[in-house]
């Protein structure tokens, strides 16, 4: 809850043209996170609002200038009526905080950005497990391919080799069966002379 106050700057002018705006941060029974209100003071910087409980991010909007966030407020459902100077410059929770717990918050943020970390890391690694296991039964069968076709060729050179056997065998079959023939065909002509000369000396003795 806001009294009537007016807006001013370090020398106490009003600040005119200004929009004051509350973005809720959390969520309540009646203010939903991120929703954003907003209060348009007066030509003289007079303003007034009646905020429901909560906590809010402060922006004042002033035309011709940027956003300027001018802190946080938390409005508890038994505040007292202030100003937004009040509630701005009163303790926050972070302020209240011990130490020790804020830096067990901490803590608590760090070991759960690591423990997301190696959740991730878990995964790639295991993905790369898996597409090393592809690799290494893609090598196992292109060796088992590789000895197929060695076994293959080997027996095809083992073939080619019976085939060479079997053709220089018939070349000497062919070649002995060529000699023996000439022989024949020499004893022939042989024979063949000697009848011619039997036959002339027979003629010769009977004249």
């Amino acid at each position: 809850m806001y009294k009537r106050r007016v807006l001013g700057d370090g020398t106490g002018k009003p600040v005119q043209n200004c929009t004051i705006q509350l973005k809720a941060k959390r969520n309540s029974t009646t203010v939903v996170v991120n929703t954003l209100a907003s209060e348009n003071p007066d030509e003289a910087g007079r303003y007034s609002m009646d905020v429901e409980y909560g906590q809010y991010s402060v922006i004042l909007l002033v035309e011709g200038f940027p956003p300027s966030h001018a802190g946080t407020i938390t409005v508890y459902e038994d505040s007292q009526p202030g100003t937004l100077n009040d509630f701005l410059g009163a303790m926050s929770e972070d302020d209240v905080r011990p130490e020790a717990l804020r830096r067990f918050e901490l803590m608590v943020e760090e070991a759960a950005r690591h423990a997301e970390e190696a959740k991730k890391n878990a995964g790639e690694a295991e993905t790369s497990a898996r597409n090393a296991g592809i690799s290494a039964s893609q090598a196992e069968e292109s060796a088992a391919n590789a000895d197929t076709s060695a076994g293959e060729a080997s027996e095809s050179a083992r073939q080619a080799a019976e085939s060479a056997a079997s053709a220089k065998q018939s070349e000497d079959a062919s070649s002995s069966s060529a000699s023996a023939a000439a022989q024949k065909a020499s004893e022939s002509s042989q024979s063949a002379a000697e009848a011619e000369l039997s036959r002339k000396t027979a003629e010769s003795a009977a004249g």
